[in-house]
């Protein structure tokens, strides 16, 4: 995972939140609830939803402009210190946010990157204090459930009950679009932040051209997700050669809180994508599904976490998970559900 660039511009912390445009904003505030965000700040307009890390949100849902349709605006990270700050601050054609009164606090910036997707910088945000453990289903909140192996019998004389309902979100984990400007995008993202590849993937049966890199953050000896952000090949697709979101995806605790959360969506009558399963490249156990206007989105338990001694992986593209059912259409399969 060796760093691509000796001085980046802007070192990020880490991944803070996503920002979408919903056409109907009533009805994504009760999907989110489904999901497991927080609310913890609404106007007419926007609403905030946090999960329960330290991030003061992660989520931003903001009402379609008349006569617009649903879009994806962009993502928000921390910066790793003031001086990184005041570099995204003074990057070319940066403009400054409006935080006054967001939830958190802070001082924003918002650069533009090659697809005209928002890149927030943000510094001096009021982090939520964490809870003592992650938040299980497991009842009481506990942390999650010991797990009695073949041999290794933990839990004695105690018992696994899970409480249902939606699973709690902790926090934004990654997000990613495909584009049809691949190289420039990859480009841009690594030369303008600490922003390494960790796997990259080639097409079926052409090593010469790569379709997607997954990116993490450089932080050093310090491990991180082995993805924050994914940038895909659109021309790859079998469609239209544009730029359009893929998904984003957010942290849940353990595997019984991802099962719990995928029944709870289930009997609310949310739309499934795919899942649940474990995927090869971040090791995830993810679920995807849609949101009311039909964005993807998912929550994942139990990822990889990485650091610079980590060899960027090339491999492949197509072995999407470990198990589960099979790729949907909308995933490169041939399945029309999953």
């Amino acid at each position: 995972m060796g760093s691509t660039t000796e001085s980046p511009v802007i070192r990020l912390q880490r991944l803070s939140f996503v920002i979408y445009e919903h056409p109907d904003l009533n009805t994504f505030k009760r999907f989110a609830q489904d999901f497991g965000f927080e609310e913890v700040s609404s106007t007419a307009n926007e609403t905030l939803f946090a999960g329960y890390g330290r991030d003061p949100f992660v989520y931003v849902a903001r009402a379609a402009r008349a006569g617009a349709g649903k879009r994806f605006v962009g993502a928000g990270f921390a910066a790793e210190s003031k001086e990184d700050f005041e570099k995204a601050c003074a990057f070319a054609g940066t403009e400054k946010v409006d935080t006054a009164g967001r939830h958190g606090g802070g001082l924003a910036v918002r650069i533009t990157d090659p697809n005209g997707h928002e890149v927030q910088v943000c510094w001096g945000q009021r982090e939520q204090p964490l809870p003592p453990r992650g938040i299980s289903a497991e009842a009481g909140r506990k942390g999650r459930p010991v797990i009695n192996g073949t041999l290794d019998k933990a839990r004695k004389g105690e018992f696994t009950r899970l409480t249902p309902g939606p699973a709690k979100v902790h926090k934004l984990g990654h997000y990613g679009y495909n584009t049809d400007q691949y190289e420039k995008t990859c480009e841009w993202y690594s030369q303008t932040f600490n922003l390494i590849p960790t796997d990259v993937l080639w097409a079926p049966g052409r090593e010469d051209v790569d379709v997607a890199t997954f990116f993490g953050l450089d932080l050093g000896e310090e491990y991180v997700d082995h993805h924050c952000f994914l940038v895909a090949r659109a021309e790859a697709l079998d469609k239209p050669a544009e730029t359009t979101v893929h998904h984003t995806s957010f942290e849940v605790e353990d595997l019984d809180s991802q099962m719990m959360g995928h029944q709870w969506l289930l009997d609310v009558d949310c739309e499934r994508v795919w899942g649940i399963g474990r995927h090869v490249h971040g090791s995830q156990v993810f679920d995807y599904s849609h949101d009311p206007s039909h964005f993807t989105i998912e929550r994942y338990a139990d990822g990889d976490v990485v650091n610079t001694k980590y060899k960027t992986l090339k491999a492949e593209a197509g072995n999407m998970a470990v198990w589960g059912p099979p790729v949907p259409v909308i995933r490169g399969g041939e399945k029309l559900t999953a």
